[in-house]
This record gives C-alpha cells, sequence and structure tokens, in this order.
C-alpha cells in the first residue's frame, strides 16, 4: 500500500512546481494505517501534511452534515430547491449567500442523493441550517474530529480547518458501520524479554448507527454513477471509468485545496494536493489531481480484493428503484431508476407521475395537489 501511495502520489505532486500533498490510508475494521505520505520530499521539507497540515476540508465535509440529516428525519429522496439563494439573519450577522460551482443550479427540488452526487452546496446550507449550526459540530466530535468545527452558516461546505488523518479516520467510521475507530500506528511493542509492554486497542465502541451509516455509503457511491447526472456532472465522474468495484467517497474543492477521501470495506484513504502558503489552485489540471491518485492508490492496492458492491447487512435496510427527477418510486415510464436504500419506515410509498403518458396522469392528481397542502417542513420530513 506504501509503495502503491509513492508511486501515485509522485505521478502528479512533483519536483516541477511547489504543489504539494498527503495521502493516508487506514483499514476501517480496527484503524491501522497502511500507507502515509506527508510531502514530496522529507529532505526538504519534513512537516507531515497528513498528520499537522491544518486544511479547509471544503465539501467533504458534507457526509458528515449529511449523517446528522439522516439522524433527524432526512432520507435519500428529501428534496430542497437549488437556486441562487442569499440567507439572511435576524441577529444582525452579515448575509450570507453561497454558489454552486461555476454558479450552476438546477432552479427547481432536487433529491439528497443528487446533492450529494453533483455537491450542491445550497443544499447543504439549507440543510445546516434546517438542523441548527450547532448540529454539524457535535456530529463532527462523533466521527472522531478534534479540530473544531465552527457553528457557522458556512461550516457546511468546510471552511473550518481539519487534518488529513482526522477526515481519513472519519470516513473509516462510516464504512465499518459507526465504529469508533482511532489510526493505528504501532500493533505493539515487545521489550529486550520478547514480553508484550504495549497492545494496540481493539475497538468496540460504536458512535454511529449502522443502519445510516449503510444509507449515506450508498449515497456516496452516487459520485461516481452518471445516472444522476443533472444540472452538472457527477463529481467523480473524471475518474469513474478508471474504478473496477464500486466506492464510496466524496470530493471537495476550496480556493487553496483539493481533495478525495474514499473507501471500500477493507481500506480507506484520503488525498489533499494544495500549497503550503495558501496559495489558489488556478490551474484546473491541479484541481484534479486529488482524484487522480486517490483512484490509482485504491485501484492498486485493492488489486487482490475480492470486493464488489455494497450490500446491506441489516433487515431494517431496503432498496428501491428511484427517480432522482422526483424522488419518488420508478416506474417503467422513468428513464432513469436509480437503486437506491432507505432505513425501513422512511422510504417513499408515492410513484413518479413525471413520465406517465398523459391518460395515466390525472390518476395521480389528487395525490399531488394533498401533497402541496401539506406544511413545509411535512413536505421535507415524510414521516411526520
Amino acid at each position: 500500500a506504501q509503495k502503491a501511495g509513492e508511486t501515485s502520489f509522485h505521478k502528479y505532486v512533483n519536483d516541477d512546481s511547489d504543489l504539494q500533498g498527503a495521502l493516508i490510508a487506514m483499514n476501517p475494521k480496527n484503524g491501522q494505517v497502511k500507507a502515509l505520505i506527508g510531502g514530496k520530499d522529507y529532505e526538504q521539507s519534513p512537516f507531515n501534511r497528513a498528520t499537522q497540515a491544518v486544511r479547509q476540508p471544503g465539501s467533504t465535509i458534507k457526509p458528515i452534515l449529511y449523517y446528522a440529516a439522516l439522524e433527524n428525519g432526512f432520507t435519500p429522496s428529501t428534496m430542497l430547491k437549488s437556486e441562487a439563494t442569499t440567507f439572511s439573519f435576524e441577529d444582525g450577522r452579515e448575509a450570507y449567500t453561497p454558489r454552486n460551482f461555476n454558479s450552476q443550479y438546477a432552479n427547481k427540488e432536487i433529491t439528497l442523493a443528487q446533492a450529494i452526487a453533483l455537491s450542491d452546496n445550497v443544499y447543504a446550507v439549507k440543510t445546516h441550517l434546517f438542523l441548527g449550526e450547532n448540529v454539524l459540530k457535535k456530529t463532527a466530535e462523533k466521527f472522531g474530529i478534534e479540530s473544531e468545527v465552527e457553528a457557522i452558516p458556512s461550516a457546511a461546505l468546510g471552511t473550518s480547518g481539519v487534518r488529513v488523518i482526522e477526515m481519513v479516520n472519519a470516513y473509516g467510521r462510516i464504512a465499518n458501520g459507526g465504529k469508533a475507530i482511532k489510526p493505528v500506528f504501532i500493533k505493539k511493542v515487545e521489550n529486550h524479554k520478547g514480553e508484550v509492554i504495549y497492545t494496540a486497542p481493539s475497538f468496540k465502541e460504536k458512535t454511529l448507527n449502522s443502519d445510516q451509516t449503510f444509507v449515506l455509503t450508498s449515497m456516496l457511491t452516487g459520485i461516481f454513477n452518471r445516472d444522476l447526472n443533472g444540472y452538472a456532472s457527477v463529481t467523480g465522474s473524471t475518474v469513474a471509468s478508471q474504478l473496477s468495484r464500486q466506492y464510496a467517497g466524496k470530493s471537495g474543492t476550496t480556493e487553496t485545496d483539493s481533495w478525495m477521501i474514499g473507501y471500500t470495506p477493507d481500506l480507506v484513504a484520503g488525498v489533499w494536493t494544495g500549497y503550503d502558503q495558501g496559495k489558489q489552485l488556478t490551474n484546473p489540471t491541479e484541481r484534479t489531481y486529488a482524484k487522480k491518485i486517490w483512484a490509482a492508490f485504491m485501484e492498486e492496492s485493492l488489486q487482490e480484493s475480492t470486493f464488489d458492491v455494497f450490500q446491506p447487512i441489516s433487515k431494517d435496510v431496503v432498496a428501491l428503484h428511484i427517480n432522482p427527477e422526483s424522488g419518488k418510486i420508478a416506474t417503467k415510464q422513468c428513464p432513469v431508476a436509480i437503486l437506491t436504500y432507505f432505513v425501513k419506515g422512511t422510504e417513499p410509498t408515492e410513484y413518479c407521475t413525471l413520465h406517465l403518458d398523459e391518460e395515466e396522469a390525472p390518476n395521480n392528481e389528487k395525490q399531488e395537489e394533498k401533497n402541496e397542502k401539506k406544511p413545509w417542513y411535512k413536505r421535507l420530513i415524510p414521516f411526520l
């Protein structure tokens, strides 16, 4: 794994520029660190960017936010409007206007599943403010993040600095179903007599719900699924063709940072690239390096893995084919149907009517009218 990391890393982060980076990989089942790169040349700079650098995580923070959303009634089919939005506050704070990449918006409601796949920023901030700004901060602590996540609107877009090792460890907790692992660098220590004087801890405490983590994992596979393309392409589309198995993950980009973190049940890895002094990533190609390094590393490291696709291990998780445009159960007329997982009891019960023939549509109009008359919070959280 270390060799695979160094090969993929130095293919993109080389001596031709001042660009730096970090890579760290762990076994999510026990926290054991499998590979670590803290920079491109230790002799030039011994600063370990994987464990020491504090950088803005950008959209890689969103899975933590959306786990909190799942705990508070959201489902993959929860719909919010993606449009240019300015948020105003009654407590005298300055208004906040988040923007999507290239200022592209759906200008209509989209599902949570698609919002993750496209990395919609407006959806994220709406979710963050709906839950309350302290919820993300507290949820990050459950994920093992020790760096402080500020309780501010922009925290939903990853403006609070974290370390790469913290983020990879957090994703490891999703990958293993909620077990509270921590990075393990040393398995055991023996003295000169061969007596074991230190053994790495075994992790048994669970801080996350395993059903919700599986639903989140299922949604995080969507960044590589082109069937979820909408007003923009899914964010993992540039590396999807390089992947031989199903992965869950999330990319993130700020003006100065590029990230990719993803996993299978056997391996979780994260890559960060950027400049030490916070220089902006003005070259569009540089913004793709983290994804490319991650994809090459995962494929090389998992050559002997038998893992293929994520499968639920709980009877409390159900699967339905959902039309991403409506968030409802897909019919034969729907052009796209995405296999989507829900915690039992939260799955949609209505069928998509957007693609029915005109003769069939009137049978569903009464139900649509009934839904439109529901209070906004009951439309947001279906089972209320």
